[in-house]
């Protein structure tokens, strides 16, 4: 499950992360327009999120097809790519259409120097968005096909292509934080092109196929399931980005450098170990292999559990002294004080996070739709009015606190509904060998 050469594989991707979050923090600090950029790529990770939402059980209705008909999976995933395209233009187009609105949703009481551009970067963003369900299709085929380093390598691409942009804008002194929404758009079709490109060549060759028997009812499921864990996703970062600007200038940037900072350990210590634990949990469920998915879970929790550990300590302890050398004086020492603390309130919440790897993916590729979304939707009544009612004692941090508390509700009830699913396992199993 850990396997060191994954993890170095995305040591590139890495590095890149943490030069673009260096050079932000160098070229721009704690100001109006790290504000901007970071609302702007935080509000386009829930777009992209909403985008993906019809498509996001392509695995499992893959591999029981590829399990019965090699041309029939290979149907499936080129009606996929063509209902993606699709997808992605119609959906880009009705999001521009009402751009105003849906920036009155994600930063309600923004003010007007921030929101002019907040409003011009995601006017430019959208437009990656039309290659979003494309890179989500291209990725799962990539993790139902065990090749788990190439969704890493592509991803580099919109990173790369930022990171020459920063550097450009240092040399010829043109910092406007637009050019980075520019190179994220282009690097986002990239990713989609060479993908392409790469899974036409080695594993499926592309024919125009508009449609596939299966495709309604793995729409319809992947609506039904993941309105819950996508809803989490979209409404999180709404709440959160309303929450952050009723703060004066530079609390967003505040709470985004340090989750970054999470975001970097997270994606380095567990984030390949969960792509395989998701994609070997769908194969063991389309055998009905319930030893080896407990087994698995077993091992993710106890190892990944103390890397993930050790590395947030290290993260901790590193975290302000390489700052401050690399920064270059745009931060002070309240500036670190405040990265430092929101950073250790949202520790617990991640950890959380971690923990619930083997129960989500079970759940998730057990098609528990109904199971999924009330889970999810018990967070948000507990989140929502926890972060408010925290907020006059704790002030941001009520952030790290509230999130915790609901996850744990989370983590219990998805645990609750792993074993129920195992247990159906055994018992379909079972009953087959009676037979």
């Amino acid at each position: 499950m850990f396997k060191l050469k994954y993890n170095f594989l995305v040591i590139t991707q890495i590095i890149l992360g943490i030069v673009n979050y260096v050079l932000l923090i160098r070229i721009f600090g704690v100001s109006i327009q790290s504000d901007a950029y970071l609302l702007s790529m935080s509000s386009l990770a829930v777009l992209s999120s909403f985008i993906t939402i019809p498509q996001a059980q392509f695995i499992p209705y893959y591999n029981d097809l590829k399990g019965k008909s090699i041309k029939e999976s290979h149907r499936f995933y080129n009606s996929s790519i063509f209902f993606a395209l699709l997808l992605g233009i119609f959906l880009a187009l009705l999001i521009n259409l009402f751009l105003p609105m849906i920036i009155k949703l994600f930063a309600f009481n923004i003010d007007q120097e921030r929101y002019n551009l907040f409003k011009t970067m995601l006017q430019i963003l959208t437009i990656g968005l039309i290659f979003y369900p494309i890179n989500q299709i291209n990725e799962q085929l990539f993790n139902a096909e065990m090749k788990f380093s190439i969704p890493y390598i592509l991803s580099c691409i919109p990173l790369g292509l930022i990171t020459l942009t920063q550097i450009g804008m240092m040399y010829f002194h043109n910092l406007s934080v637009i050019h980075l929404a520019l190179a994220q758009s282009i690097g986002l079709f990239g990713i989609a092109l060479f993908g392409s490109i790469y899974i036409h060549k080695t594993l499926i060759r592309y024919k125009f196929i508009k449609w596939h028997s299966l495709l309604k009812e793995e729409i319809k499921n992947s609506i039904i399931l993941n309105l819950g864990s996508y809803g989490w996703g979209i409404v999180i970062p709404i709440l959160f980005n309303n929450f952050l600007v009723s703060f004066p200038n530079g609390y967003v940037s505040y709470f985004y450098y340090a989750r970054k900072i999470l975001d970097i350990a997270n994606n380095f210590t567990i984030g390949p170990s969960a792509r395989i634990l998701r994609s070997k949990i769908s194969k063991c469920i389309s055998l009905k292999d319930t030893q080896t998915i407990k087994n698995m879970s077993k091992s993710f929790l106890l190892i990944g559990g103390c890397v993930f550990i050790l590395v947030l300590i290290g993260a901790y302890i590193l975290q302000t002294p390489i700052l401050n050398l690399v920064t270059n004086g745009k931060l002070n020492i309240d500036d670190f004080k405040m990265i430092s603390i929101i950073f250790l309130t949202l520790c617990p919440w991640y950890f959380v996070i971690f923990l619930e790897n083997p129960f989500v993916a079970v759940t998730h590729m057990s098609k528990k739709a109904k199971e999924t979304l009330a889970i999810n939707f018990i967070f948000l009544i507990i989140f929502a009015p926890l972060l408010f009612i925290l907020k006059p004692l704790f002030q941001i941090y009520a952030l790290g606190l509230s999130t915790s508390i609901a996850q744990i509700s989370n983590l219990i009830l998805y645990i609750i509904v792993f074993h129920k699913a195992i247990q159906q396992l055994e018992n379909i199993k079972e009953t087959t060998c009676n037979n």
